[in-house]
């Protein structure tokens, strides 16, 4: 259980050592105690530069653009 996959898991407190992540016996625990694999992944955080050009990110209700008027990828959300 010392794998990164079974930090965030629901079921780690109820499986046995040997247990491997993605064996039948993982995903039966994680049946038996409320969990899949989209629950352990941690929640991402919003985007605040651009991934091309490095600029802040102008927010226009839910969607962020890029400010920068020279960028390749202005007019697509981030």
């Amino acid at each position: 259980m010392a794998t990164p996959e079974c930090y965030y898991c629901k079921a780690k407190e109820h499986c046995i050592a040997a247990a491997q992540p993605g064996s039948v016996l993982c995903m039966v625990n994680r049946m038996r105690y409320g969990g899949t694999h989209a629950d352990d992944v941690p929640p991402r955080t919003e985007a605040v530069y651009c991934q091309f050009c490095g600029q802040p990110l102008k927010v226009i209700g839910q969607k962020r653009f890029c400010n920068n008027t020279r960028c390749l990828n202005r007019y697509n959300d981030v």
